[in-house]
């Protein structure tokens, strides 16, 4: 549960680009939405280095979770 968890909300943040631009809402998605049109590159590499960085503290979340919910899983080797 906790791994569909992490993946809802990765999902959830990664889909505000279609629904901002959908409902013509202003935000961070539509800004990556109009660099896309206008060719703006170093606005398109932010907004990918955004949303890759925040999936991977997500999975690393979900991940230290594991630890703290189930206690037969062990830090060490």
């Amino acid at each position: 549960m906790v791994t569909i968890l992490g993946l809802q909300i990765a999902g959830l943040v990664n889909g505000s680009i279609i629904i901002e631009t959908v409902f013509a809402w202003p935000g961070i998605g539509r800004l990556f939405v109009g660099a896309v049109l206008k060719r703006d590159f170093p606005v398109l590499q932010f907004g990918v280095l955004c949303f890759a960085a925040m999936v991977v503290l997500v999975n690393f979340l979900v991940d230290v979770l594991y630890v703290i919910i189930d206690p037969r899983i062990r830090t060490e080797a």
